[in-house]
């Protein structure tokens, strides 16, 4: 009788939870389905620092301002709502060899860390200041697994593709346009995620990047961790 009367208490208590979001307005963005598209993004990278870093575009299950967009106006870097910066370098790389001379291909470690960020008042965003992508709240910080690069090297500029998972180990429940955003639900088993870009992009300081833009799925089951 005593499990019977905690486990109606333990009811009434979340459905007590979810009546009051419902009163409130507010909506609890779910989990994205395993192998759907979790967000999609747009990045700047330069090779001499290693800075990583731009904007969400899309988050899967988040209603923006007008349309479902995630801007503040105009799409830009200047309006995204949502950015993120590479906080922890990746380690190390390793060059592979590839038959095809017009093909290159570098393994990167795993241990590379991004920051994602929310700022309800964007503006001022500099691609060539990554500091600016850093404004406003951490929600969320992702630890990358072992990166794959593969670039077409035939052409001048060449382009790169690239492809790996990242696991989400911190993060921090905000609320947006009338929802509540947590990325440990949103993708609590991590993403795949992978991008495509130019290879060849001048920097003010004579140093080359590359940008690009990228996708990241949502993972399902469990991580081997866990």
């Amino acid at each position: 009788m005593k499990k019977l009367a905690l486990a109606c208490i333990g009811v009434l208590i979340t459905m007590s939870a979810f009546s009051m979001a419902a009163l409130a307005g507010e909506k609890v963005v779910k989990r994205v389905p395993a192998g759907a598209v979790a967000f999609h993004f747009v990045y700047d990278l330069s090779f001499v620092t290693g800075e990583f870093v731009g904007y969400v575009a899309f988050i899967e299950g988040v209603d923006g301002d007008s349309d479902g967009d995630l801007f503040n106006g105009v799409p830009s870097e200047n309006t995204a709502y949502f950015t993120f910066r590479l906080t922890e370098e990746i380690p190390g790389q390793i060059p592979l060899p590839v038959p095809d001379t017009n093909l290159a291909a570098t393994l990167f470690v795993p241990g590379g860390q991004a920051t994602f960020y929310f700022n309800d008042d964007p503006q001022g965003r500099d691609w060539n200041n990554p500091a600016t992508f850093e404004q406003g709240v951490a929600i969320a910080v992702l630890d990358e697994s072992a990166l794959l690069n593969t670039r077409a090297e035939g052409a001048f500029p060449f382009v790169a593709f690239n492809t790996f998972s990242a696991r989400v180990i911190d993060t921090t429940p905000i609320d947006f346009n009338g929802q509540r955003i947590d990325f440990k639900k949103l993708v609590p088993n991590g993403v795949t995620i992978t991008n495509f870009g130019n290879g060849l992009r001048f920097l003010p300081d004579g140093s080359a990047g590359a940008s690009g833009g990228a996708t990241a799925i949502a993972i399902g089951g469990k991580l081997r961790d866990k």
